[in-house]
């Protein structure tokens, strides 16, 4: 069964955790993708090296392998979030956004504060800022379809209509479907009388 995208502010939704961390998980590996072709870029074609974010300005030993596992720890640790917001706030879309950009300034803040060549500030902020709005825009469409309305005695929405996943929408029409045949009501429902009725169907 499909379901229709939902706005992370809606409120008659809930949480589908497979394919939430599945996500994460794809995530996850896309980060680290980037992670290592940016430090092979920055070390191979610009010689320059992984800036810390600590205040000594050192550079990141064995840096092809560190910062892949960091980006795929930090994507993990965002589906974490994400998931915790959209359990519980109002607001989780807004919730998120200002806070993974909150760390990603941070972090490129204390590169940049820290000891070091201008050169490795640029590259390292550069790299922190590609993983981390990699990361934030793929959960971002993730969690795009990782909602689902909630179900209720078989029918969706908090309301009395049904849900249709064909037309994203709940049908409240006030009056009944009309019988093309005459009448009203569902044709799909009625049945032929072969007792003199033509071709009516009732």
């Amino acid at each position: 069964m499909s379901y229709p995208q939902r706005s992370w502010d809606d409120g008659d939704v809930e949480v589908v955790a497979k394919r939430l961390w599945a996500g994460g998980v794809a995530t996850a590996l896309v980060a680290a993708g980037i992670a290592f072709v940016g430090v092979l870029i920055i070390n191979s074609i610009f010689e320059v090296g992984i800036q810390t974010a600590g205040r000594s300005g050192a550079l990141v030993d064995n840096a092809s392998t560190v910062i892949p596992i960091a980006a795929g720890i930090a994507a993990l640790a965002s589906t974490a979030l994400l998931h915790l917001l959209l359990m519980t706030t109002p607001r989780p879309a807004s919730f998120f956004s200002a806070i993974a950009v909150l760390v990603i300034v941070v972090l490129i803040l204390q590169v940049f504060l820290a000891d070091g060549s201008i050169s490795a500030h640029i590259a390292t902020g550069i790299l922190y800022a590609a993983i981390g709005v990699a990361i934030v825009s793929m959960l971002s469409g993730v969690s795009a379809t990782s909602v689902r309305p909630v179900a209720r005695g078989g029918w969706g929405g908090p309301d009395q209509g049904r849900y249709d996943a064909g037309y994203g929408g709940e049908s409240r029409s006030p009056y009944p479907p009309q019988n093309p045949y005459g009448g009203y009501g569902d044709q799909r429902t009625q049945r032929y009388d072969p007792r003199g009725q033509g071709d009516q169907w009732r």
